[in-house]
């Protein structure tokens, strides 16, 4: 320990040990004017609660200074008292007191935990059994055999019978008060509780004055002393062990001031005075018992909806974002200090090491107390304690393969918390892990929506240079042909050669818009369109291929109409409609309506083929998706995906009414727009070979 620290632990002693010997002194003068002859010790004796509240309120190397503080406050206690005892007894009964506090505090250390708050119940049963019955039966025996051989009258059963419930009753009351009131609980945001405490022992004060200062009560009046018992019940759980240790501790000096003075049922009872004694104090015992024990139960169940809460809030947290490089952090500061002292999520990475991912409250000291258990990762839940602090690892499994770890750990020892610590850890390492894995199938899958939407890239580009050269091959070779007046069976062979390289083309065309879509790399270029020219032209180059599949295409559309479009798109929009009527609606007409009302265009292409099932209105226009099988009917499943697109894109919508057997008729409805700022071009005119043109 450094020079500076070693000055402040040791000024910090000093100060502890002042403190103790002074509380000591002060309740000894309390507790001895309720020491009544024959016996040696008080009814009640509080200092045996206040030197085992004290040890346990500090670490064990500040035990010597504190141990030595309450040996030297008995023995002036005894010697200001004036007990007609020889000076060995005197110091004989210091080291009793002494080593009681000692044995209590060394057993409730070892087998219940380092940091007692009477807030469990295993706290309350180690403050019983080690604090009010066995710890006391070192000083009842060496107390009383030094009184009995000091020259006093024989009777060391009686003796030793009262000291050690004198003993046991002072734990049971004092140490409880010590151990519940902190620091925290005098913090200004927590005045109302305070103040609601204050009522709550004034009232108390008063219940217990009224019931136990009744003369002689007899009947029914003698057994109105229970009435106290709302009061307490009140007070633990309203406030848990801080109300119950409160208000007990109130009833029962009230009480013992009464019985002493003969009044209540247990001053009037018609016994003698010892029976009276032991009567109040199993009263009193009962009445601590009980409500330390309602207030333990209480506050473990208010802690069990905490870490409820807890786990409902880290899991909202957790599948706020994918980002579980911030998500993580903040389930962190969740979990401390609230039900972890440290809290850190380690991951292994793709070369088998550990990388911390997240931290709270944590430490170099810390992590040392973990040094040899986190790699290899532990396969199950682990719990273990030291004397300092206790740890909890619970495995990050993923995939059937353990990924990674969670550690929670207190700077306390709690020796019966085990099952609560494991669940906890178990609960959220599950939460965190199924975050990670999200977050690392997400990035997973962006990847690998980045591969295939750069392998679409290349190889529509690889694809589109050839065509392009075909293309242009094509065309010279129509007019070689042209010119040399060839015959028309080599003509119109070619023509069906330029058509399947045309569609081609447009097949690459869709494949290229689709991954623009997704990267959002696909822009309107907006002008000043002649609606009923622009639908005309469209439908005049699908006059040929009508033609072949014997559909006779009609057009009714509405003159004057103009809107602010991008033409190249509008034009691929009512192409792919019209694609779709002749393949599905081969051999029967075709109509194509266009109509505007209230700032919209109607733009709706109607055919009497087969028609579309109730069950697939909606999905025929996600990406590569079709009502009908492939095998009849061909193409990438993208027509209408993309019309759906440019429809939105425009603030416009699609729908299509269909029945099986009846035709479609798809409705395409634009908002004529307004022109972009800057200005737009000229009305849009002259017939575009290309009516899928792409920007």
């Amino acid at each position: 320990m450094p020079p500076a620290s070693r000055a402040s632990f040791e000024k910090q002693t000093g100060v502890q040990a002042a403190v103790l010997v002074g509380m000591f002194l002060v309740a000894a003068f309390v507790s001895n004017h309720f020491a009544f002859p024959p016996h040696p010790s008080a009814v009640l004796w509080l200092p045996s609660g206040l030197g085992l509240a004290f040890l346990l309120r500090n670490p064990p190397r500040r035990w010597p200074a504190l141990l030595a503080a309450i040996f030297l406050a008995d023995v002036v206690s005894v010697l200001h008292h004036g007990f007609p005892i020889p000076g060995w007894v005197v110091v004989l009964w210091g080291l009793a007191n002494s080593l009681r506090s000692l044995v209590g505090a060394a057993l409730m250390r070892r087998f219940v935990g380092t940091h007692i708050r009477l807030s469990r119940r295993w706290e309350i049963a180690g403050l019983l059994l080690f604090g009010g019955l066995v710890s006391p039966l070192v000083s009842a025996t060496l107390g009383s055999f030094g009184y009995t051989f000091s020259g006093a009258p024989p009777s060391f059963r009686a003796d030793w019978v009262n000291w050690w419930l004198s003993d046991g009753l002072g734990t049971i009351f004092i140490a409880p008060l010590l151990l519940t009131w902190t620091p925290a609980d005098f913090k200004p945001k927590r005045w109302r509780r305070f103040a609601e405490l204050g009522v709550t022992l004034v009232l108390t004060a008063l219940a217990a004055h009224l019931l136990f200062h009744q003369a002689a009560p007899g009947g029914v009046r003698a057994s109105l002393v229970y009435a106290t018992f709302p009061f307490v019940l009140w007070g633990a759980l309203r406030m848990g062990p801080l109300g119950a240790a409160s208000t007990s501790a109130v009833v029962g000096l009230l009480a013992l001031w009464h019985t002493t003075h003969g009044d209540g049922p247990f001053g009037s009872m018609a016994v003698p005075f010892p029976e009276r004694v032991y009567s109040l104090q199993l009263f009193l015992a009962i009445l601590g018992l009980t409500s330390l024990t309602l207030a333990a139960v209480v506050t473990e169940r208010w802690r069990e909806k905490e870490l409820k809460h807890l786990l409902a809030d880290a899991g909202r947290v957790l599948a706020s974002s994918l980002a579980v490089h911030e998500t993580l952090p903040r389930v962190a500061g969740l979990v401390v200090p609230t039900a972890a002292d440290g809290f850190a999520v380690w991951w292994v990475d793709d070369d088998g090491r550990m990388a911390r991912m997240a931290q709270a409250g944590w430490s170099s000291v810390r992590e040392a107390r973990l040094r040899g258990h986190l790699l290899p990762p532990p396969t199950a839940p682990e719990r273990w304690s030291f004397a300092e602090c206790t740890v909890v690892l619970a495995p990050l499994v993923a995939r059937g393969r353990v990924q990674g770890v969670l550690a929670l750990m207190r700077d306390e020892r709690a020796c019966f918390a085990g099952a609560a610590d494991l669940s906890l850890a178990e609960e959220l390492a599950h939460r965190c892990c199924m975050a990670v894995e999200a977050s690392r199938l997400y990035a997973e899958a962006q990847q690998a929506i980045e591969v295939r939407n750069e392998f679409i890239a290349i190889a529509a580009h690889e694809l589109r240079t050839p065509l392009t050269t075909l293309t242009l091959r094509m065309k010279s070779l129509e007019a070689v042909l042209q010119r040399e007046c060839n015959p028309e069976a080599v003509r119109g062979k070619v023509q069906v050669m330029s058509r399947q390289l045309g569609r081609l083309g447009q097949l690459v065309e869709r494949v290229l818009d689709v991954g623009r879509i997704t990267t959002h790399r696909l822009e309107l270029q907006r002008e000043r369109v002649d609606v009923t020219e622009l639908v005309e032209q469209v439908v005049e180059t699908f006059a040929e291929e009508a033609e072949r599949a014997g559909s006779a295409l009609r057009v009714e559309a509405e003159a004057g109409l103009q809107a602010w479009w991008d033409s190249g798109r509008v034009e691929q929009a009512l192409a792919n409609l019209l694609t779709n009527a002749l393949k599905f609606g081969a051999g029967k007409p075709i109509e194509v309506h266009v109509s505007g009302e209230g700032g919209w265009v109607h733009l709706a292409v109607r055919d009497h083929g087969i028609g579309i099932a109730p069950g697939a209105l909606e999905r025929i226009f996600e990406r590569f998706e079709r009502a009908v099988s492939s095998r009849r009917y061909g193409g990438l499943g993208l027509g209408l995906f993309l019309t759906r697109w440019i429809a939105e894109s425009h603030g416009g919508t699609i729908h299509v009414e269909s029945q099986p057997g009846e035709g479609s008729t798809f409705v395409l409805q634009l908002p004529m727009g307004m022109q972009p700022p800057g200005g737009g071009g000229p009305a849009h005119h002259g017939v575009r070979k290309n009516s899928a043109r792409l920007r």
